[in-house]
């Protein structure tokens, strides 16, 4: 199932008291697919014949049977006195796509766009870089031109560039990189990083590294005194990211940078989120390690990099031909790769006008939600803060039906990191920071390049109504739950 059925069912099951099983994962997931290649429901002995659950258990396990099963994947069904109403449903009037959630994923920009096309139209394009020949030499410039424009963003040398096929695996190439020629060093991190990180470092734990994971404060900062207090003799790398991806707070790389270099650390930076946001010059900031990706800043999927200072020697992740000077193996991505370096000239010229953009659309929003919900918190730090992001608690409503209700109107947001979408649990960002997810739903917004005022003001003219019926549908549950004890 996609991010938002299982968004749904999870809601679903909470909206019936319901304590999701395998059992339960297994016929849900059986459902959804059966109704997508067929346009029909399954029958029980489908579902029985495919998953080993029947009938009567089936029956025992969900609410109302195979109408609960319907209902929670979104099979259409005649009668849905028997489903429940994990979201608001408003008539409108005036329907309009919203796009905000920019820190999850960008739409390719038009000047991306048609560079692609003019590269697959061009019958000399389809070249192997690494190939000795003149339709290779040309590929090759495409990759040495993308690396100048990303260099430029950077201060950098082109030829300190590696590309990769996403920021995960630029972030691992860092992290395992370093680690595997220390093997059982100790590694300084925070609590909040992405999931590229923390996942990579607690394998690396399991392998037998010492991993530190620094608490962040309530308002999701972090200090450089704190990451000099956590460095040991036997420290061989202190991975933090430029930005939260979630929160938004920015990080003092450049401090933390020179406490690293000071110590004699190396020092990487997950700067996913905030290349393009926020100026970064890994020469200026002692940064040893920076990694970037593409569909954060309007190029397409499948394409990051990383820089790496010529000092620092790196362990590859991917052995074979010998690409990238034979740090990252596998023929280059030649046309993602063009986008990318396209993207990041883009994005460093318009830079300034960009954020002076969204702390005018920020200025809105803000102004709009003490108007209309006086009980809202915003989450993170102010004044430390990518300009295009806010993460809003609302309070008394659930985050999972504020996400529904708001994708019920064309509205697009994420309730966190897109990386784990579909679940339910508390991100642990949010857990890091100590926000009281019983008081309060959360939800991340997040501008870009075609975000408009009218975008704003199209959620708050919907909102109100949205977090009213979101509450009395919560009035009603528990008078139903009252009544049945």
């Amino acid at each position: 199932m996609h991010a938002l059925a299982k968004m749904r069912c999870h809601q679903m099951a909470k909206a019936t008291g319901t304590q999701l099983s395998p059992e339960h994962l297994s016929v849900l997931e059986y459902a959804w697919g059966y109704y997508r290649e067929r346009r029909v429901g399954p029958l029980y002995t489908n579902i029985g014949r495919n998953t080993g659950v029947g009938r009567e258990v089936i029956e025992d396990i969900f609410p109302n049977g195979l109408t609960s099963v319907y209902t929670w994947v979104g099979i259409p069904i005649q009668t849905t006195d028997k489903g429940c109403k994990p979201m608001a449903t408003i008539e409108i009037d005036n329907p309009r796509e919203v796009y905000l959630d920019n820190n999850a994923t960008t739409p390719i920009r038009r000047e991306v766009a048609d560079a692609l096309i003019a590269f697959f139209q061009d019958t000399r394009s389809f070249g192997n870089p690494s190939s000795s020949y003149g339709i290779g030499g040309l590929a090759y410039d495409v990759l040495h031109r993308a690396r100048r424009r990303i260099a430029k963003c950077l201060k950098v040398e082109p030829k300190d560039l590696f590309f990769t096929g996403s920021g995960t695996e630029a972030n691992n190439l860092a992290i395992k990189g370093i680690a595997e020629q220390h093997p059982g060093g100790h590694i300084i991190t925070t609590n909040v990083e992405h999931p590229s990180v923390l996942d990579t470092l607690r394998i690396l734990e399991g392998r037998g590294y010492s991993v530190s994971f620094l608490p962040v404060a309530a308002d999701g900062t972090l200090q450089a005194a704190d990451v000099a207090a956590a460095i040991r003799d036997d420290t061989i790398l202190v991975s933090i990211m430029a930005a939260n991806n979630e929160i938004g707070t920015v990080y003092p790389v450049a401090e933390i940078g020179a406490v690293c270099r000071d110590r004699g650390v190396p020092f990487h930076v997950d700067a996913i989120q905030a290349f393009g946001k926020i100026r970064l010059y890994p020469g200026e900031m002692n940064i040893d390690m920076l990694t970037i990706s593409g569909h954060k800043i309007y190029a397409p999927k499948g394409v990051g990099a990383l820089y790496l200072n010529p000092e620092v020697k790196l362990q590859p992740q991917i052995d074979g031909g010998g690409q990238e000077k034979g740090l990252r193996s596998g023929t280059e991505n030649v046309a993602g790769i063009l986008a990318l370096g396209l993207a990041a000239k883009l994005a460093r010229v318009e830079m300034a006008e960009q954020n002076a953009k969204f702390d005018f659309l920020r200025h809105r929003f803000l102004s709009r939600l003490e108007e209309t919900v006086p009980g809202a918190i915003v989450n993170g730090c102010m004044d430390a803060r990518l300009p295009h992001n806010l993460s809003v608690g609302f309070p008394g409503v659930d985050s999972g039906s504020l996400l529904l209700s708001f994708d019920q109107i064309g509205v697009y947001v994420s309730a966190g990191s897109a990386c784990s979408a579909g679940d339910d649990k508390v991100s642990h960002v949010l857990q890091a920071i100590g926000l009281d997810a019983n008081e309060y739903g959360t939800i991340r917004f997040s501008f870009g390049h075609e975000t408009t005022k009218e975008d704003i003001d199209y959620l708050f003219e919907h909102l109100p109504e949205i977090l009213s019926q979101l509450r009395r549908i919560d009035e009603e549950r528990e008078a139903e739950t009252r009544k049945s004890a």
